[in-house]
């Protein structure tokens, strides 16, 4: 009876958009913090561990279930997740941030919608559609002018770099494409993204310590420690909201957070950093937004008949 009043007062579409919606917020609002504690002088690495050691060992404390944590059969899962979806775009995307600026890392943060529907296609996955594939292809696209708008580093000659940046959504759109996929049965959304931070976290710790990063940075600002708590519980509360939009949705409409982080984190820059934009990124925003439309304009009107 309850169940039923609540599909009756939120349909399913509107629960999987406000996910959506949510969990973009959230990423825009940890990217922000995140700027925060590294200009601080705290390595990029050393915070991203820290950040989902903290995330997942609260999501573990708050799940009723936690010796599923254990079983042999989410290893490899956690393992696959945590490395495709955050570990490895990150390292990457923490090096090349270095040597190509912040412009071209947010470009290829912005491609896995199109790289996930491209792999979904190919595996059957998703139905072709030339529909989707517009709408996909605007935001991604508006995504992109947006970045080159507020950037402009993008002029190193190395080849490779280039090359490694396309590593980033090629890795999101295969993470995608797996959880979907290979979702367990029988296990709660709080589990499964508890178990794929801590596996992240893991693979973090290592390469810290292949690389001679340390875990513990000697010199800190005053509130960094605050920060890094902070991005903790939002990373545990965006990732939460991540696995349940996934449990709901499908890989190509889960892989278009990166278009809607990229939409608050321009009112985030407005509101917090006090930055200015001009008429043509705020164009870009509003394609954004018409792009997801396009894309799923098909899969809404499915959902009202």
């Amino acid at each position: 009876m309850i169940a039923s009043m609540q599909r009756a007062i939120l349909p399913p579409q509107a629960a999987v958009w406000g996910l959506l919606l949510a969990n973009g917020f959230l990423i825009a609002l940890m990217l922000a913090l995140a700027k925060a504690a590294t200009s601080q002088g705290m390595p990029a690495v050393t915070y991203a561990f820290w950040q989902t050691l903290i995330a997942g060992a609260v999501l573990l404390l708050c799940s009723q279930k936690r010796r599923s944590l254990l079983e042999r059969r989410l290893t490899r899962y956690f393992l696959i997740s945590g490395l495709t979806g955050i570990a490895v775009p990150n390292v990457i995307g923490f090096y090349l941030v270095t040597k190509l600026g912040a412009g071209f890392t947010g470009i290829m943060y912005a491609l896995p919608p199109i790289f996930t529907f491209l792999i979904a296609t190919g595996i059957g996955l998703e139905k072709r559609s030339w529909i989707k594939l517009t709408g996909l292809s605007i935001a991604v696209v508006a995504c992109t002018w947006i970045v080159l708008q507020r950037h402009s580093e993008i002029s190193s000659p190395n080849i490779l770099w280039f090359a490694m940046g396309l590593i980033i959504p090629a890795m999101l759109s295969i993470g995608n494409v797996y959880r979907s996929v290979a979702w367990p049965d029988d296990v709660k959304p709080m589990i499964l993204a508890s178990g794929t931070l801590l596996a992240s976290a893991f693979t973090l710790g290592l390469f810290a310590g292949l690389t001679g990063t340390s875990i513990f940075p000697e010199s800190t600002g005053f509130h960094l420690p605050g920060i890094v708590i902070l991005q903790g519980l939002l990373t545990a509360l965006t990732y939460l909201c991540a696995f349940e939009l996934q449990r709901r949705s499908n890989p190509v409409f889960y892989s278009q957070l990166g278009a809607v982080a990229a939409v608050f984190g321009l009112l985030i820059g407005v509101i917090w950093f006090r930055e200015n934009y001009s008429l043509t990124i705020w164009l870009g925003a509003f394609l954004v937004i018409l792009g997801l439309r396009i894309s799923n304009r098909k899969s809404a009107q499915t959902a009202e008949t």
